[in-house]
């Protein structure tokens, strides 16, 4: 009798064949011209991966942005949104639903302190952050792939060691490994086996529904009950872990939007136990009032990323914008 191992490769090993043919034609496409590159008069940086998921974006968008923004730089991010039901350009609000701009993007906006666009053509959105906002430089979230807007410098981010996987659908790969040697900066998250920097995500506090932050040391010795839905669950388990909590893990599907039942089997399973402790990404899709009781022991852990080189990642990128001539900046 086969093994359903070898069956579930059976099938998708041709699937995994067909999307990198297609994979391949696609780029081979934009390098030879035939599909249109659009060049925009402003800096753009990509922030992407070549994984589905979980290589820690949205955190590191943000690091770049604010340290951007604190030199004193007109910069914005823009993102396509994923599942949000407004088309953009749109600047996202922190009043915003999740439902409308996608839960990093809502994030984004209430956590980065930078302007925030909501648009899938990201070509139309770029032009919105230089025309609406007077943006000299704007960070594409996820962008990778989404090569028909001209990025000026690409950074990837890897959480697994790229070159001995598969694609999609048999493996977790949007793209081969041998595509990176399209980017600026790859950059190796989590402990993955990968030569060049080295990036990680620390616990800075915990944040309530509120905003309210709290430290970290009152997990010390406590128990808790930690759900997120995020692609990769096992590393924001061991973070809450580390933080010397007893845990009790329940992962959900990455992106996963909340229900009743969801927070019905939460909140029965954390009775008893100190906190109910999830990721800022999967509180902005909550309302609090959901917890009842339990909804002031309700906390995200709100991550800050370590990266030395990100002053002279910052640094490049700031050159590239000084010597750029873009419209309005003077």
């Amino acid at each position: 009798m086969r093994s359903c191992t070898t069956s579930s490769s059976a099938v998708l090993r041709p699937l995994s064949l067909l999307y990198g043919f297609g994979m391949q034609v696609r780029n081979a496409l934009y390098d030879r011209g035939v599909l249109t590159v659009h060049r925009v008069p402003l800096v753009v940086v990509s922030v992407g991966n070549i994984e589905a998921g979980g290589t820690g974006k949205t955190p590191f968008t943000m690091a770049l942005a604010r340290e951007l923004a604190k030199r004193g730089r007109k910069v914005s991010i823009l993102t396509r949104g994923y599942r949000g039901s407004l088309g953009g350009p749109v600047i996202v609000r922190a009043g915003h639903r999740v439902e409308e701009v996608g839960d990093e993007a809502l994030l984004m906006a209430r956590s980065s302190n930078v302007p925030v666009i909501k648009s899938p053509d990201r070509v139309n959105g770029a032009l919105f952050a230089l025309v609406q906002l007077g943006s000299e430089i704007v960070i594409l979230d996820d962008g990778f792939q989404h090569r028909r807007l001209h990025r000026d410098l690409d950074i990837v981010l890897v959480s697994r060691d790229v070159t001995h996987e598969r694609l999609l659908p048999e493996g977790p790969l949007r793209e081969p490994s041998s595509s990176l040697t399209r980017a600026r900066f790859v950059i190796a998250m989590k402990g993955a086996p990968y030569p060049g920097l080295h990036a990680d995500l620390r616990p800075d506090c915990l944040v309530d529904a509120l905003g309210e932050a709290a430290s970290t040391d009152i997990l010390a010795g406590k128990t808790a009950l930690a759900f997120c839905a995020i692609g990769k669950p096992s590393h924001f388990f061991a973070m809450v872990k580390g933080l010397g909590s007893t845990v009790e893990p329940i992962p959900f599907k990455d992106h996963h939007c909340y229900r009743r039942d969801d927070i019905a089997q939460i909140t029965d399973r954390a009775a008893g136990r100190d906190f109910i402790i999830t990721t800022e990404k999967d509180l902005v899709k909550i309302d609090p009032a959901w917890f009842g009781s339990l909804s002031p022991r309700l906390f995200a852990v709100r991550v800050t990323l370590e990266l030395p080189e990100l002053g002279s990642i910052a640094d490049e990128i700031e050159n590239k914008a000084d010597n750029r001539n873009i419209p309005g900046q003077g």
